[in-house]
């Protein structure tokens, strides 16, 4: 008896997932266990698996459909099988959602006008900063011509520039680059014929519409409810980072003549939390609103920044684990994290986090904690600057570091000896060697 095959919950945190790419086709036979499609989660891409034996009888989603979790996707059933009534009742239950715009149905092949659509990168929902300031919206007056089409003009940065300075309305130019884009010369053969007036009024770009990813959408969710229901408080501390960056450099002499990847100044940090976390295990909780759970294991994520939002994949056992094996392990789990290859059980379940800006040149800052931890290491930039050190003024590297507490867990005195003993394991740091 043929049944309707649903959008599994690839994920603990996932509601709905985007249809990527479909590896099995009508009249293709699958059975328990085997690969049917590949769905974009709130987190990665992920393999959707078949729970049924048989035939694909029909393709309810086509690729790129945004469907919640229990939506139909396609009819699994025995080849030649009436499926009418069950295509019927699949069409009633999709959703109507403008992102989605899910058709019942096999796949269909895309149409030229969309292909066209998909090949201009100045209409895409999500454009990067670079394009933004490429790229000038046009007034509604000018959608009728079918170079602008699109309701954007491609220019080039230094053409964008020398219309705004000779009031051009880019909108009347046309640009002889690739795909239409404006570059100077057009600019300048524009002002020969007599078009542009300096001191003019030049169209204001128009606010553009960003729709919400799976990702964003989580990320906001996670983060209103952890600032709005954990009672938040925050311990900052500057440490005497010489010792630690001396460390590092001596380290990677040495694997350089080995061959092997160096290490940084954030894998010697997370080394020092694990063994901080060890030394005081109240931080390594959780608050599980009739107990405090006090974590045996010591698992440290490590937020990484990837296309779309944010990412937080755990080292797991850290405190077990050497500098260079932690090193080689996050840059693993953060290649995986901006490829949307993690599992969800390397980025789900963790104990503490660690989120480090300084290589954006970020001093200090707090971050949110990572519910259901106890507390978030926020890592700054090694600064170089005048400090005193036995009484002389000599140059020195700091480091400042912020810990964010769930106050129902972490007192204000735990949360100072988590920092007291981070300061001696990375003012000594030849203990993250043998610890």
């Amino acid at each position: 008896m043929a049944k309707i095959a649903e959008m599994t919950q690839l994920s603990p945190t996932m509601s709905e997932g985007k249809i990527v790419r479909w590896l099995k086709k009508s009249g293709d036979s699958v059975s328990p266990g085997e690969i049917i499609a590949e769905v974009e989660t709130d987190k990665a891409v992920m393999e959707m698996e078949a729970f049924e034996t048989g035939v694909i009888l029909e393709i309810l989603a086509q690729e790129g459909s945004l469907l919640p979790v229990g939506a139909p996707v396609a009819i699994i059933g025995k080849s030649g099988e009436d499926i009418s009534a069950l295509v019927e009742t699949a069409r009633k239950s999709i959703p109507s959602k403008k992102e989605s715009a899910p058709s019942v149905g096999t796949v269909a092949a895309p149409s030229v006008s969309e292909k066209k659509a998909e090949a201009r990168p100045q209409e895409s929902i999500s454009p990067s900063p670079q394009e933004i300031e490429s790229e000038v919206s046009i007034s509604a007056s000018r959608k009728e011509s079918k170079r602008h089409q699109g309701g954007l003009i491609k220019a080039s940065p230094l053409a964008k520039n020398l219309a705004l300075q000779n009031g051009i309305d880019l909108g009347e130019v046309v640009g002889s680059g690739p795909d239409g884009r404006i570059l100077k010369r057009d600019i300048l053969a524009f002002q020969e014929t007599g078009g542009g007036k300096k001191g003019s009024s030049f169209v204001k770009p128009q606010d553009r519409k960003i729709e919400l990813t799976g990702m964003r959408k989580t990320i906001a969710t996670r983060l209103a409810h952890s600032t709005s229901t954990i009672p938040h408080f925050y311990l900052t501390l500057e440490i005497d980072a010489y010792p630690i960056d001396n460390l590092r450099n001596s380290i990677n002499k040495d694997l350089k003549l080995e061959g092997q990847n160096k290490i940084s100044v954030n894998d010697l940090i997370l080394k020092a939390c694990s063994l901080c976390l060890r030394e005081v295990p109240e931080v390594n909780s959780s608050w599980r609103e009739d107990h405090i759970l006090q974590h045996g294991r010591v698992d440290i994520g490590v937020a990484v920044s990837i296309e779309g939002g944010l990412i937080t994949p755990y080292v797991r056992d850290a405190d077990r684990k050497s500098v260079v094996e932690i090193s080689h392990e996050i840059k693993e789990l953060a290649s995986r994290a901006r490829e949307r290859k993690l599992k969800p059980g390397e980025y789900t379940d963790g104990t503490f986090t660690v989120s480090n800006l300084g290589m954006f040149g970020i001093s200090s800052f707090t971050a949110v904690i990572n519910e259901p931890e106890a507390a978030i290491l926020a890592v700054g930039s090694l600064v170089e600057k005048a400090v005193i050190k036995d009484d002389n003024l000599v140059a020195g590297k700091t480091l400042t570091v912020t810990l964010s507490c769930d106050h129902r867990v972490v007192d204000g005195a735990t949360g100072a000896r988590f920092l007291s003993a981070f300061r001696e394991f990375t003012e000594h740091p030849l203990r993250l060697l043998t610890g």
